[in-house]
């Protein structure tokens, strides 16, 4: 997995953020399919009274995309942050496996074969939003016992 930075995480360090990414690609996406992804993560202030905290997009091709661009609220805690990662994460997953397509020219995706109208529907029941926010904090909690080990000597690094 091949990641790019722009801007910085006000709460957490930068290589923090980027293990979380790699290890949950790692853990989401297996060994072949991980090195084909490039990521562009981006921070930024996310504007007062927004109810966004992240998204991610495909740059290259709308079915089973190589190349995203995660954009998260840099102000975000170390938790939020990497819950917003866990989740954003499994959308990458979700692409690159060809799982969820969105149509180019008009407001629909496809998920698993089956067309959604996004402005008609409702972002909590969407297939793909009840499967991110549902693997987050299994997600989180599995990277952090990751850290813990590899802090203590009994894990190795995913670089």
């Amino acid at each position: 997995m091949y990641i790019v930075a722009s801007g910085k995480p006000s709460k957490l360090p930068l290589s923090l953020c980027k293990d979380a990414i790699k290890f949950y690609g790692k853990y989401l996406l297996g060994n072949n399919l991980y090195h084909k992804i490039t990521i562009n993560l981006v921070f930024q202030k996310f504007k007062k009274g927004c109810n966004e905290y992240a998204y991610c997009q495909w740059e290259d091709q709308n079915y089973r995309s190589k190349e995203f661009t995660i954009t998260v609220d840099k102000a975000l805690s170390k938790k939020a942050m990497l819950f917003a990662l866990a989740h954003e994460m499994v959308h990458v997953k979700q692409y690159a496996k060809g799982e969820l397509c969105d149509y180019i020219k008009v407001n629909k995706s496809k998920w698993r074969g089956v067309a959604y109208d996004l402005e008609n529907g409702d972002y909590w029941e969407y297939p793909w939003e009840i499967e991110a926010h549902g693997r987050e904090r299994g997600l989180y909690v599995k990277f952090l016992t990751y850290e813990r080990d590899c802090q203590n000597g009994k894990g190795i690094y995913i670089r």
